[in-house]
């Protein structure tokens, strides 16, 4: 145990290790607080509302440190800041009120963990005069429905495995600072709105603490446990601003009268360890050159995905996922893309005349599924389609750079963007073959050239699109490569290029996916091909075998040439496997690589089967040819210094240094070879008198 440190028995007679033994909670006077105020009010780098500043001085506790933070003077001040994409964000990092935050947007490191209800997505704030201020807005039906979705959230990330740091929080307090933005809530029934200081990172480390400070030992299961810990947080979120420090005040009081009472005791433990968080609390914000209301709002959920300050950062795909869906919703506010096409990026349920308006002029009923919503593949197809208009696309690769950081984007790289929005319907069931998937969709996906030129999706079965497709009906062609296309990656058929897959034998060269899919429908084998397994690809059923490397799934499809015809070698079916769809895409290619392949392996062979007689011979014939090329250097400098000193400056063997150098190299060369001299009489060499002559 550190020397510092103390053990203390909790409630249940266990020890519990306090490695950083707290002290008193801080305690401000008026006075201070009208300091921070002020000077929060006049630093021009801070643009929030007068309101939001209320609700920022009321959560802090460590004020006299932060009002010298906060002071700007000779155009300096303590404010830290990061860039998220081209938003540089302001934070004043201190100490905070446990009580006075909320999770009123939600848990989104868990979002696709945790079955509480999503947050609605938050928009900017503007003043007086239209500027937009460093603070968010989110619209939710009533007070009662916002309450519901800040206790759900935090009953969600109770119960969330892994997700409980309670036992740390208790032995060294919150270590790490959580991040918030202060966020209104407003609501359609008129009620007043809300506002608080709301968490964007640091969701678990919160409701954790909550859990240690809340513990209840007198609860009789772990039910009302999270139900008294919940409830705290729907009561916390409905009270006023004034109404949280009052009791903080009293809290702080009573603790610390408590602490110089007792000594430190698990029940004071609890409080003093939980209540005072660090805090990265966003204050300002110098916004890019665009003005948009969700400029902020996608700033600080990149700031959530990937720039913030956090001991757990995000995967690619994660972050991928956020930038996409930032990357719709930005699409939508420019009105680029229409409110039914964003409800269908977000999987969310469509009405007929939803689904009829992004097919105008189209029956949509073959896009439907069994379960009556729209299938996941023709999903895809109106993603893909979509987000490949030009307009659309140059303005979702803009934002992408912008919200990233990235330089360019690719086209490959802008796939990846897709796949991630693409996967959502069957992510779930194809957990095997997701992250395989993904890397497919970052090589390229569907994308290939054809896709950005002028097509129109066709809505039709998959025998219909084949058949209108060997017609030359271009708009069919397009709609069924990538529906089947898609199936082909989401299953792991498809995969990313890799030299490990032509390697193992797996595929005769290296190619994208869209250099494979490319060709594919353009044949009438390829056509039946993509046929069966758009009739095929079941979402709700896990991809792949499990065999190999490369996860795989098999698709059966009937056994027939280029021209559709039946095979007459007793076989009606066979199995699709990448490598047929590479020596579809490029016979001549496959050819190629095969035959070069086959003779190495058999150059492999041979040498295999080498005497060491023979292995020695070969080196001798290696040595006799390098010397050889050694001796024609030499007469070409012999014949160079003819020019010494003019005009050549410099001799051609360089200095007389660098000619010991080579003399010495070749005696000691010369006497290697006195000393691996064979002894009389030995056998003759082999080589023949042509191969000496030769060198």
């Amino acid at each position: 145990m550190s020397p510092t440190s103390v053990q203390l028995t909790d409630e249940n007679g266990d020890l519990v290790q306090i490695d950083r033994v707290p002290g008193p909670l801080p305690v401000a006077e008026a006075k201070e607080l009208g300091q921070l105020r002020r000077a929060m009010r006049n630093n021009p780098r801070i643009n929030l509302s007068d309101e939001a500043i209320e609700v920022a001085v009321g959560g802090f506790l460590d004020i006299p440190r932060l009002t010298i933070l906060a002071t700007h003077k000779d155009n300096v001040d303590g404010l830290n800041s990061f860039y998220a994409g081209a938003t540089q964000l302001l934070v004043l990092e201190g100490l905070f009120d446990a009580e006075s935050f909320s999770t009123v947007l939600g848990n989104p490191r868990l979002s696709g963990q945790v079955k509480a209800p999503p947050a609605p997505a938050p928009t900017g704030v503007r003043n007086a005069s239209g500027e937009l201020l460093a603070q968010l807005k989110i619209e939710y039906d009533s007070p009662a429905h916002a309450r519901k979705v800040v206790e759900d959230v935090a009953r969600e990330t109770l119960r969330q495995e892994g997700a409980d740091y309670s036992d740390s929080i208790l032995s060294n307090g919150v270590m790490t600072p959580v991040e918030a933005v202060l966020t209104e809530s407003h609501y359609a029934d008129n009620s007043p709105l809300t506002l608080t200081a709301a968490l964007i990172d640091g969701t678990s480390r919160h409701v954790s603490a909550a859990a240690a400070r809340h513990y209840n030992p007198e609860a009789t299961s772990p039910t009302e446990q999270t139900r008294t810990i919940v409830t705290t947080f729907g009561n916390n979120f409905a009270a006023s601003r004034t109404a949280r420090r009052r009791a903080y005040n009293r809290d702080a009081e009573r603790h610390n009268a408590a602490l110089a009472r007792d000594g430190l005791t698990m029940a004071t433990l609890r409080q003093l360890q939980t209540r005072a968080v660090p805090v990265r609390l966003i204050v300002g914000a110098v916004l890019s050159e665009d003005d948009a209301d969700d400029v902020l709002a996608a700033a600080v959920a990149t700031a959530q995905s990937s720039r913030h300050i956090s001991i757990n950062r995000w995967s690619d795909a994660a972050q991928d996922a956020m930038t996409a869906r930032r990357m719709v919703n930005h699409l939508l506010h420019r009105q680029m893309v229409s409110p039914a096409f964003a409800a269908l990026v977000a999987d969310e349920e469509l009405t007929a005349e939803q689904i009829t308006s992004l097919v105008p002029g189209w029956d949509s009923g073959p896009m439907y599924g069994p379960d009556g919503r729209i299938h996941p593949l023709w999903r895809a197809v109106l993603i893909v389609h979509t987000l490949t208009r030009y307009r659309i696309f140059d303005e979702a690769k803009r934002f992408i750079r912008s919200d990233r950081g990235f330089g360019q984007v690719r086209d490959d790289r802008y796939a990846g963007f897709l796949g991630v929005l693409i996967d959502m319907p069957w992510r779930a069931a194809k957990l095997a073959t997701t992250d395989v998937a993904r890397r497919a969709w970052r090589n390229g996906g569907v994308l290939y050239p054809g896709v950005f030129g002028d097509w129109e999706p066709v809505p039709a079965s998959a025998e219909r699109l084949r058949k209108l497709a060997d017609d030359g009906d271009t708009n069919a062609q397009h709609t069924l490569t990538v529906l089947a296309g898609t199936a082909l990656i989401a299953d792991a058929v498809l995969t990313r290029d890799t030299g490990s897959k032509v390697d193992d034998g797996r595929v005769p060269y290296r190619a994208t996916p869209p250099v494979v899919l490319a060709p594919w429908t353009s044949t009438v084998l390829g056509r039946w091909q993509a046929k069966t397994v758009v009739e095929s690809f079941d979402p709700n059923k896990a991809g792949g075998t499990g065999e190999g490397k490369s996860v795989q799934a098999h698709y059966t499809y009937a056994h027939v040439d280029e021209a559709g015809e039946p095979i007459p070698d007793g076989a009606t079916h066979e199995i699709l496997l990448e490598k047929h769809l590479f020596t579809q895409a490029n016979p001549e290619r496959a050819a190629d690589e095969q035959t070069k392949r086959r003779q190495e392996q058999k150059k492999r062979e041979a040498e295999q089967k080498i005497t060491r007689e023979e292995r020695n011979e070969k080196s001798r014939i290696n040595l006799l040819h390098t010397i050889g090329e050694a001796r024609a250097v030499v007469d070409r400098l012999t014949a160079e210094a003819a020019d010494f000193p003019f005009p050549l400056t410099e001799h051609p063997m360089g200095g007389r240094a660098d000619w010991k150098q080579v003399h010495q190299n070749l005696r000691d060369l010369e006497e290697a070879l006195l000393d691996v001299r064979p002894p009389t009489g030995t056998q003759p060499t082999r080589l023949r008198d042509a191969d000496r002559r030769e060198v």
